[in-house]
């Protein structure tokens, strides 16, 4: 081979490994400020004008304002102390009850669009905070980690559900809750106890969120700069975010499922719920909409009511 050609290459492949070191640590950066509690108001809870529509997010009350639904304040136990939740209770005490787990910087509020329709089909619902939350312990290494660490919280919340009574428990997730949820299935003994899932926009693979958000950039290799980023964060920060893939074992579930996704999502991309789809074998209801992160409900809410209440009402409690 010709020394200019080998000078040439070897250029090239030095261009490309500075390019993606220098990437990693931009990436890592940027991760560090979206992924740090209070970094970003991620769900407009800190908004000195909430909306007063209870179905809005970023709406603050607690569900009697919200809905004129009685609820109980309960408080459980996990590893790193007590969180809150409210409980609104339904019906149907007897049968499966539902823990909704809220997104990325979220808040309980957030799953009123939910509650309301799970409180019309008889459900009890426990609306919980985990860990960095306001209500809920801070951990030392404070940082959001798409279910790694949190599934825990999840866990302890459903041990709580279980010694109130629920026989079992139906999963009611959106965003980085969905991704709690997967790690539960993943790790957790109680994952048995789950008879159903609901999940809005779940983000079930962080590698494939963050190089989403690079390629929705125009960035070339957005996913090996997404690796190298997480790599860096990890390294740096002490967690684990390479861990926060859980597609597989939701894809896996045996029970049934429901799903809502917006093909305008920029946050969490609607090809993470076509993948799970595209693998799953048991029941699944698929409702896609073209709406941005979350706001499938506002996009019809009529619909969304239909599909998720005929979803409950097919569980056969």
């Amino acid at each position: 081979m010709n020394k200019w050609v080998r000078r040439i290459i070897v250029g090239i492949v030095i261009v490309v490994v500075l390019f993606i070191a220098a990437g990693g640590v931009g990436t890592s950066m940027l991760m560090n400020h979206l992924l740090t509690p209070g970094g970003v108001d991620w769900s407009g809870a800190n908004n000195p004008n909430p909306p007063t529509d209870p179905y809005e997010l970023g709406y603050r009350g607690d569900p009697q304002a919200a809905l004129g639904l009685p609820f109980e304040t309960v408080r459980y136990e996990t590893e790193l102390g007590e969180a809150e939740a409210w409980l609104v209770p339904a019906a149907n005490l007897a049968g499966p009850w539902a823990v909704y787990v809220h997104g990325i910087g979220g808040i309980r509020e957030n799953g009123y669009r939910q509650l309301s329709i799970l409180h019309e089909a008889g459900i009890p619902t426990l609306l919980i905070t985990y860990r960095n939350d306001k209500g809920a312990p801070v951990p030392d290494n404070a940082i959001y980690g798409f279910g790694v660490d949190e599934w825990r919280d999840l866990d302890a919340a459903v041990s709580w559900v279980l010694g109130r009574g629920a026989p079992n428990v139906i999963l009611v997730a959106e965003s980085m809750g969905g991704a709690i949820a997967g790690q539960f299935l993943m790790h957790s003994s109680q994952a048995g106890k789950v008879v159903a899932l609901a999940l809005d926009a779940p983000a079930l693979d962080f590698t494939e969120v963050v190089a989403d958000k690079l390629g929705a950039r125009m960035i070339p290799l957005a996913r090996t700069l997404a690796r190298a980023g997480i790599f860096v964060f990890d390294t740096y920060r002490g967690v684990h975010l390479n861990k926060a893939v859980s597609l597989d074992a939701v894809a896996k579930f045996p029970g049934p499922l429901f799903l809502a996704h917006g093909t305008g999502d920029s946050l969490v991309p609607v090809a993470i719920s076509e993948r799970l789809v595209a693998a799953r074998t048991a029941p699944t209801s698929y409702l896609q909409t073209g709406a941005n992160h979350l706001l499938s409900f506002k996009e019809n809410p009529e619909r969304y009511r239909a599909e998720m209440g005929g979803f409950l009402s097919s569980l056969g409690r």
